[in-house]
């Protein structure tokens, strides 16, 4: 989860221009897709889908979009601005509070890749070993909010057991350069990897796995007005997800295509540890239906950390097209 999404409703009703269908080459249907991030493992499904051509062959031209910022995915498909978007469970229920338009119709990574990871071999072996360490975290209140959770789950005071350090989007240089023993609000595939490949030992604590209910990392997001209204647009969703599923299935079958496929699409940022990145990924990827009663529970979860101001519906945030 990277920040919260702010001034939804304003954006949507800017609109600035709207997402409609289009056609092809070809007859197939135009689809833009906002990506949460610059390219990464975490879409090997999608390029690979996209390269091997599984949404050719259900009809659609995908072309993803990097963000400028990542609440960018919700806002704009929120405004109709892009078709569909990948974000974060965490992100819809920020999105429900503002009544934006927006459900999650499939899953990428049914589970938390946000994770408390330290350096190895300096006694750190549970979270419990934390106690009068220094974390540095991004800053965000979510982020704070599951080093909080982990932290209790371990029997450790969040205010006074830990020395919390802001650090932004420097986790993994501040962690590299001592400058704190571990960090939080980053993934254990990606991050993880990265410190691996520079000669860290990184011992991960994924937070669901420490007291956090079990959420959806990351998400399809569509618009839910298009869903209700339009079956053209029901019918694009139904077939990228399809086509989203075949190339994930492919790619967890094919790691080494699959890594090529990253090789060709990744951002620079993460072509150092690549290899090893998709490795630790392709096991972690299942696009499937989200879990309404699980998003309930992780909902009320939010909630009770005080990220969320209003009474959360897990069950009106996810849809089958």
């Amino acid at each position: 989860m990277r920040r919260s999404v702010l001034l939804l409703l304003l954006l949507a009703a800017a609109g600035c221009g709207t997402a409609g269908a289009s056609t092809a080459p070809g007859g197939a249907r135009n689809v833009s897709l906002q990506l949460d991030w610059y390219p990464n493992p975490d879409h090997v499904g999608i390029y690979t889908a996209i390269d091997r051509g599984f949404f050719a062959g259900h009809g659609l031209n995908v072309t993803p979009h990097q963000p400028t910022d990542v609440s960018d995915p919700i806002k704009y498909v929120a405004a109709g601005r892009t078709d569909l978007g990948i974000s974060y469970e965490p992100e819809l229920f920020f999105a429900q509070q503002q009544h934006a338009p927006v459900v999650a119709v499939a899953t990428i990574v049914p589970r938390a890749l946000n994770s408390v990871i330290a350096r190895g071999g300096e006694g750190i072996t549970t979270p419990a070993d934390l106690r009068g360490k220094t974390i540095g975290v991004d800053g965000s209140d979510s982020t704070n909010a599951y080093l909080d959770t982990v932290l209790r789950h371990a029997g450790l005071d969040p205010a006074h057991d830990v020395n919390r350090v802001t650090v932004g989007f420097n986790l993994v240089p501040a962690l590299l350069a001592h400058k704190v023993d571990a960090v939080v609000g980053v993934y254990r595939n990606i991050e993880g990897a990265q410190l691996a490949a520079r000669g860290v030992d990184p011992v991960v604590f994924p937070v669901d796995r420490y007291g956090v209910p079990q959420y959806d990392e990351l998400v399809v997001v569509a618009n839910s007005e298009r869903l209700r209204d339009d079956a053209g647009y029901r019918d694009t969703v139904r077939r990228f997800v399809a086509g989203l599923a075949a190339g994930t299935a492919y790619a967890k079958a094919h790691p080494s295509a699959a890594l090529a496929v990253m090789r060709r699409h990744a951002s620079r940022d993460y072509l150092d540890a690549l290899s090893l990145s998709v490795r630790e990924t392709l096991p972690l990827l299942d696009v499937r239906a989200p879990d309404a009663a699980a998003w309930t529970r992780f909902g009320r979860w939010m909630q009770a950390q005080g990220l969320l101001h209003d009474p959360p519906d897990g069950a009106t945030l996810v849809a089958q097209p």
